[in-house]
């Protein structure tokens, strides 16, 4: 397991009304490929936030948040180091497998 993955979170964010962020959560985080790609980051899956929650929407500002769904991966300090919207499971993959931490 690679060190600067094991201590960065894949986090999802999106919505309760958003279409995409149900399609994605469906088809792309149950993917073989996708669920094995996220496997050696912090927690070995993604952690999904609703944004359109009331305890959760200061994050749409602390994070620039315009898009949804919008996957960011942060280092342990919280800082982004990856982003991106909706994504078919290979473009998911892509994502997730080639994080450059420099």
């Amino acid at each position: 397991m690679s060190k600067e993955k094991s201590s960065h979170q894949v986090v999802v964010f999106i919505t309760e009304w958003c279409p995409y962020c149900k399609e994605m959560k469906d088809n792309v985080w149950t993917n073989e490929s996708v669920l094995a790609a996220v496997k050696p980051y912090h927690g070995g899956s993604p952690a999904f936030i609703v944004c359109s929650k009331p305890q959760n929407r200061y994050l749409v500002d602390e994070f620039g948040l315009s898009r949804y769904p919008t996957v960011v991966i942060m280092d342990e300090n919280h800082n982004v180091k990856k982003t991106a919207y909706n994504m078919p499971p290979d473009e998911a993959v892509d994502f997730l497998e080639n994080l450059d931490v420099s």
